[in-house]
């Protein structure tokens, strides 16, 4: 289902492309390009030199910037975005860091010598100049990359040991309704993203992909709903101050002191907190937090369950996917080089080829 749906949109955004520039794009679905599988390969007739890897998303939301330049960034090769809809906001942002992109719509950057192409346009301004002809397919993939379905996708991805669970054993784990295991797991099959060999022998695949997909998932759908806000201290520094301790305010590290201690990529300048027990409140007035919407200190409740440990050194840190994440969603381009260094340190051996 998932690989119809990108097809519908990447047809519908060679179409929109034509229609508004006259340009010929050709496409071959999914390729593999050493050892990724790339959404699509794009080639645009009569310039040779312009042929790009395709990373394709039905829902390109400027919440999930950083995201989607993470992962166009990451293609072999040139990469490109196709996607259903590229706002202006979104379109500006593509152009000043060389990204590539073509939508449904029929917004458009492409900057290949001699050929250079910038249509940006909102979808109101199509359709009164007759640009958009028929939506994409609106068929969605299904509830595993939903709030709830996106805690059970977490476990698997941390420990994939408790696939093969019994359904209340990864209900109690992830801290969902005992009904929500069989959709997740039925989704992710549609999706190629698990298969089952034999009885109780359950086996994730595509595994990057699935990464990428969770952390799209993470940014856009459930992380907005822990947000506790944004704040500023007195003492910028005051997080050194408790750097090893933080546990004892019921909370985590992510981010960039997460990347910091486990990496040492990084300097941190931007302070996320997960919050897993209490409300936070002692730790806001032992350090003298006051909420500004442009602050440094973002803070988030924590969705998992329990309070474990990354392993004996990192007590009191996030697991590296939730840093990773909250790295990937900033789209700074020092956090998305900390958040690879991360993904080979941390991560390795999840995303490893089967």
């Amino acid at each position: 289902m998932e690989a119809e749906i990108e097809r519908d949109v990447l047809d519908a955004a060679i179409a929109a492309v034509y229609r508004t520039t006259g340009i010929k794009i050709k496409a071959t679905p999914q390729k593999k390009k050493g050892n990724k599988l790339i959404d699509a390969e794009i080639t645009i007739e009569g310039y040779k030199q312009a042929r790009f890897n395709a990373g394709i998303k039905k829902w390109a939301q400027q919440a999930n910037f950083g995201a989607i330049v993470n992962q166009v960034k990451q293609m072999p090769g040139k990469g490109m975005l196709v996607a259903d809809y590229v706002n202006p906001k979104m379109a500006d942002r593509l152009r000043e860091l060389e990204i590539p992109y073509i939508d449904t719509v029929g917004n458009a950057f492409i900057n290949e010598k001699p050929l250079y192409v910038f249509i940006k346009t909102t979808k109101t301004q199509a359709n009164q100049e007759g640009n958009v002809k028929g939506q994409t397919n609106t068929k969605t993939l299904g509830r595993a990359f939903n709030p709830t379905g996106l805690k059970v996708v977490y476990e698997f991805i941390k420990d994939e040991r408790i696939l093969n669970a019994t359904y209340r054993e990864i209900a109690a784990k992830a801290d969902v309704a005992l009904g929500t295991i069989g959709w997740v797991i039925n989704d992710l099959k549609q999706g190629g993203y698990l298969v089952e060999i034999g009885q109780k022998n359950r086996r994730l695949k595509r595994k990057r992909r699935l990464l990428d997909k969770w952390v799209d998932g993470y940014l856009e759908k459930l992380r907005p709903k822990l947000v506790v806000g944004t704040f500023r201290a007195e003492n910028p520094q005051w997080w050194k101050d408790v750097e090893n301790n933080l546990t004892i305010y019921g909370a985590k590290w992510g981010g960039e002191v997460a990347a910091y201690a486990m990496t040492g990529f990084i300097t941190p300048q931007d302070v996320t907190v997960y919050i897993e027990t209490g409300d936070g409140t002692t730790l806001f007035k032992d350090h003298r937090f006051r909420k500004d919407p442009n602050g440094d200190i973002h803070i988030y409740r924590a969705f998992w369950k329990q309070n474990e440990a990354i392993n004996e050194l990192h007590t009191n840190l996030v697991d590296p996917l939730i840093a990773y994440a909250d790295l990937v969603g900033t789209g700074d381009v020092r956090n998305l080089e900390a958040a690879e260094d991360l993904l080979g340190e941390e991560l390795a051996e999840f995303i490893r080829e089967d």
